[in-house]
């Protein structure tokens, strides 16, 4: 197993006159703000030994995404392919939109209803029907039941911990060759994830190629800023946000 550290240097370029003598006169002189390097002890993962027990990240990241509002993104291998899923736990509303090409499917689910754009319906902008308590276009709102289908059982291993947007996050990695035959028929892997403190997977970006020459590529992220769910122009006459 490979593992790719990027090491990114910061260079200070300090000001100099016109002749290269050094500062001018008037010239401040700065002084350089420390960077700190996050603490790997605040995000803890399932596992030992550097090893990550990834079936166990992923039911974390179900548990911790149960309770709050978020907004998550996929994107599929192949042009617009994408799935963007909006959740609103304190109104109980879900909107899915799932594009494929120029085809655009949008679905909100509030109250026991699904109500989906009426695309092929020049009459009315959406249809209705009860729920059955699914969400429609994908398998989970978590993405937890897509993510068990695409990452690999085993191999990950715990490689970094970066801050982004003042959150830390633990990044978790598998990248191999010649897999053949079993459980995982991938003969390249290249995966990774970023996870938090709270136990929700941040970031994917999964890549592998199988024996027959099938790529399968896989992008997510999610994002727990999003209070509301954005009301299209189809459904805001039904009055989701008064």
């Amino acid at each position: 197993m490979r593992h790719t550290l990027a090491v990114v240097t910061l260079v200070a370029l300090a000001g100099c006159s016109g002749l290269g003598l050094g500062p001018s006169a008037d010239e401040q002189s700065v002084t350089p703000v420390p960077i700190s390097t996050p603490d790997s002890s605040a995000v803890d993962l399932p596992g030992q030994n550097g090893s990550v027990d990834i079936d166990r990240v992923v039911a974390r990241h179900d548990a911790a995404l149960a309770d709050r509002s978020f907004h998550r993104t996929v994107v599929r291998a192949g042009p617009q392919n994408t799935r963007d899923v909006w959740v609103d736990r304190e109104r109980g509303v879900v909107r899915v939109r799932r594009t494929f090409g120029p085809v655009v499917d949008d679905a909100i689910l509030t109250d026991g209803t699904v109500y989906r754009a009426a695309s092929d319906d020049p009459e009315r902008a959406y249809v209705t029907e009860d729920s059955d308590a699914a969400v429609p276009y994908v398998p989970s709102q978590s993405g937890g039941a897509r993510l068990r289908q695409v990452l690999l059982d085993g191999g990950y291993q715990r490689v970094d911990t970066i801050r982004r947007n003042d959150r830390v996050l633990a990044v978790v990695a598998v990248d191999a060759t010649g897999r053949g035959a079993g459980s995982d028929p991938s003969i390249a892997v290249q995966s990774r994830l970023a996870v938090d403190a709270d136990g929700i997977i941040r970031e994917v970006d999964h890549w592998e190629r199988r024996p027959d020459g099938t790529v399968v590529a896989f992008e997510m992220t999610v994002d727990t800023d999003t209070e509301r769910v954005p009301v299209p122009w189809w459904a805001e006459d039904i009055g989701l946000y008064g």
